[in-house]
């Protein structure tokens, strides 16, 4: 009878563990960068000035960004230097999460709003923080544009759609109108690599997501802490539990 009352209070322990893991977690989709670049009908390049979280729940974390629009690799040619992209974060029914911290660089999927003008929606895309190798990509994919932002006091645009990489950039992209998640993770066209270097289109193809659990996890850390935590106390009971009483 101690024994079983000894189970059960083990599993009281654990399972509000693992539950507060599941909470605001972020499931990494597989969706390749140059898929991100055909699914979107606006992607810029800069920097969040400022965030602001309005919804602080177990379930969801949704805040609205200022953020500075240094160049516009693709979609109109009239968004201005400072837009607002509201309802980015940890959303239900979303499967990618954002988090567009201030003081970091960033490439950001959106699409319009229809509240108002100047005001965008992130796509259920993650955003790509800008480093080294965010910079080889963008020279590597081809139909991007290399547009500053109204009202941008200097030209910031990084190099993209190098002609070594896009000897036939001249070629037009259509945009692939807002869709379903599932219809996102599993689109019927992918990206792929020519001779190592050049993005080309390829047709009736499907998105590998064998990507290492490690790689999984840098891309994502924010998603993973909480369970992480949780994993490490859930061993710790159980590695006391049986040294103690049994």
């Amino acid at each position: 009878m101690t024994t079983i009352i000894r189970i059960i209070l083990i599993c009281f322990i654990i399972f509000p563990c693992i539950i507060n893991g599941e909470r605001r977690r972020c499931m990494n989709t597989g969706v390749l960068f140059t898929d991100k670049i055909v699914h979107s009908p606006i992607i810029v390049y800069g920097e969040p000035l400022a965030k602001e979280i309005y919804v602080d729940t177990d379930m969801e974390l949704l805040f609205n960004v200022t953020f500075r629009v240094d160049c516009i690799f693709k979609g109109q040619e009239d968004i201005v230097n400072r837009i607002n992209i509201t309802d980015a974060g940890i959303k239900m029914n979303r499967s990618a999460c954002q988090w567009l911290d201030p003081g970091k660089f960033y490439v950001v999927f959106l699409e319009k709003c229809e509240s108002n003008m100047n005001v965008y929606c992130p796509l259920d895309f993650q955003e790509r923080i800008v480093d080294d190798m965010t910079y080889e990509l963008l020279e590597k994919t081809c139909h991007l544009t290399r547009i500053p932002s109204l009202h941008s006091t200097s030209n910031n645009c990084p190099n993209v759609s190098m002609t070594e990489f896009c000897p036939n950039d001249e070629i037009d992209v259509k945009i692939i109108p807002k869709q379903k998640q599932t219809e996102y993770v599993q689109p019927n066209i992918r990206t792929s690599f020519n001779n190592a270097n050049q993005f080309y289109v390829q047709s009736n193809g499907t998105i590998s997501n064998d990507k290492p659990l490690v790689a999984r996890i840098a891309d994502n850390p924010h998603g993973h802490a909480s369970l992480s935590t949780c994993t490490s106390l859930w061993i710790l009971i159980i590695a006391v539990s049986a040294t103690i009483f049994f």
